[in-house]
């Protein structure tokens, strides 16, 4: 099969969520916005992500063996558009404005406003196409703050029910836990306090968090 956009129309059907994925190259962060990520095991704690080949983001996951994905809320729809606008800046500065913190073990940012992340060192490399899929071990992982998924159908970013409640939740952290990761509601021991505080007192800044004024989104 080589029809492409109808392959493209017919997969547009399928919503799923949608993920900031991060690492760091030559300390500087590179993140880009993907929603070809899914979790696949949970003995051993294992996700997956599938990048375009070629990307400067899979090439810096590549040279670093580590990656962080955080799961972006309702509210986080400038910040999707912002990390998937291919035009923006590569560098650090593409991070302004945005609230963020390190994971525990890796290191790489998280978006500190996001539903949880999933901090992780990649298990395997492998061939998909045109896109390469990073097979990612969970090394940690937990929640960030309380809301509604954002997701993505059609073509475009769309919101759930706001009366919709996170039905789950505390399973799931069982179910992180018992696969051996470490799962709660920050990014670490000494990193949730800040990574909380931001989130619910006006993103104020740490030794973890930053904020500045945001970009503007083309």
């Amino acid at each position: 099969m080589n029809e492409k956009p109808q392959l493209r129309r017919v997969a547009s059907s399928f919503a799923t969520g949608v993920v900031v994925v991060t690492t760091m190259a030559d300390d500087s962060p590179v993140g880009t916005t993907v929603n070809s990520f899914t979790t696949v095991s949970l003995d051993p704690a294992l996700v997956l992500v599938c990048l375009q080949r070629g990307s400067r983001l899979l090439s810096a996951i590549e040279e670093s063996g580590v990656f962080a994905a955080t799961v972006l809320a309702a509210e986080q729809r400038w910040q999707a558009q912002w990390f998937a606008n291919r035009t923006r800046l590569a560098d650090a500065t593409a991070f302004a404005g945005v609230a963020t913190g390190r994971a525990p073990v890796t290191g790489c940012l998280v978006l500190g406003e996001g539903l949880a992340y999933f901090d992780c060192r990649v298990h395997e490399l492998l061939p998909g196409g045109d896109h390469a899929i990073v097979l990612g071990e969970v090394a940690a992982c937990g929640e960030l703050g309380p809301g509604e998924p954002l997701l993505f159908s059609g073509g475009r970013y769309v919101g759930v029910d706001p009366g919709r409640h996170r039905a789950g939740s505390t399973a799931g952290s069982a179910a992180a836990g018992s696969a051996g990761v470490s799962s709660g509601s920050g990014l670490s021991t000494s990193a949730t306090a800040a990574a909380v505080t931001t989130r619910r007192n006006g993103m104020t800044s740490t030794t973890q968090m930053t904020a500045n004024t945001p970009n503007a989104i083309r």
